[in-house]
């Protein structure tokens, strides 16, 4: 079994009988019920975003009581299921009682928020994350898909520890770093600005270890892990509103701009998608930084009901 069968439970997409043997499966593997909880929770958020078209105007106080409902409702799915198909068969694994926690920003959005144990986590811009209420007592572990900025708690005694969705783990104690990791990109990478990090990529078990000022870099098509010294500073610049490449793929950064921007952008010349950009954007508008875009390189763009189209200088 796999991610598509757990898509398909949450969907309902599935028969009584096979339903029943991926509830099974869910019992024996705690970080597969991890993953039902994180999907199940999107599930629901995104069926709240399609049923009712005010919601994108809730304030942030409304939204965070929704996502705290939908946490809670994903974490008891499971034993409601059970409940239902084998008649009060005895479970196997426990749950936790703590509320499961989903906060999520929307295009153009940052936000701070504290964890029960101290620990600070800013999150860029489309990004959600999932967390306890409470952290157990062995572990502090959250599910993250998209970018934050992670100041972790030092406490030896219980690691912390962010899911990917993409199959990557990573494993502090206490540090500060940067984790983006966007289903729609090429890569997923990990920035450690001080402490130390373990990275495991859980498909064959890689793990590398960092140390501040480097990256690690997971390339998901090539299924490698690729580890490079880097001015963390730069990578971390969108927490000040900045956005700094170097040398950077302008398919990275035509991805950034869609997530910090209410914009479409489309690229009308294949030769721009071999293009590395160098520059930066200092909280400019999108028209100031495809200004830019014009005199620092050899893309020009269009501009039609917020539409943007990109091509290359003939």
């Amino acid at each position: 079994m796999n991610k598509r069968d757990i898509t398909a439970l949450v969907e309902g997409r599935l028969s009584d009988k096979r339903k029943k043997e991926v509830i099974k499966w869910l019992i024996k593997n705690p970080k597969q019920q991890r993953r039902y909880n994180y999907l199940k929770a999107r599930h629901v958020a995104q069926l709240l975003r399609e049923s009712d078209p005010n919601y994108s105007k809730y304030n942030l106080n409304r939204r965070a009581t929704i996502y705290k409902i939908i946490g809670a409702a994903a974490l008891v799915t499971i034993l409601v299921s059970l409940s239902l198909l084998f008649n009060g068969e005895q479970a196997t694994t426990e749950v936790s009682e703590s509320t499961i926690v989903m906060t999520e920003t929307s295009i153009g959005e940052f936000r701070t928020i504290e964890l029960s144990d101290g620990s600070k986590i800013m999150l860029n811009a489309n990004t959600s994350l999932i967390y306890p209420q409470t952290f157990s007592k062995e572990i502090r572990e959250v599910s993250l898909q998209g970018e934050a900025f992670f100041d972790i708690a030092h406490n030896s005694d219980r690691p912390f520890v962010v899911n990917t969705e993409n199959g990557m783990k990573i494993h502090v104690l206490g540090t500060t770093f940067n984790v983006k990791s966007y289903p729609e990109d090429q890569n997923i990478e990990t920035t450690l600005v001080s402490g130390k990090v373990r990275v495991i990529e859980e498909k064959d078990n890689k793990t590398v270890v960092l140390n501040p000022s480097q990256r690690a870099t997971y390339v998901k098509n090539e299924d490698k892990i690729i580890i490079e010294k880097v001015q963390t500073s730069n990578l971390t610049a969108w927490r000040q509103g900045k956005l700094i490449y170097d040398e950077t793929p302008i398919r990275e950064v035509i991805g950034d701009l869609k997530r910090k921007y209410q914009v479409s952008i489309s690229v009308e010349s294949p030769e721009i998608m071999n293009y590395e950009y160098t520059g930066s954007f200092d909280n400019l508008s999108i028209e100031q930084i495809m200004a830019l875009f014009e005199v620092s390189s050899p893309i020009k763009y269009k501009l039609n009901d917020n539409k943007i189209t990109l091509y290359m200088k003939k």
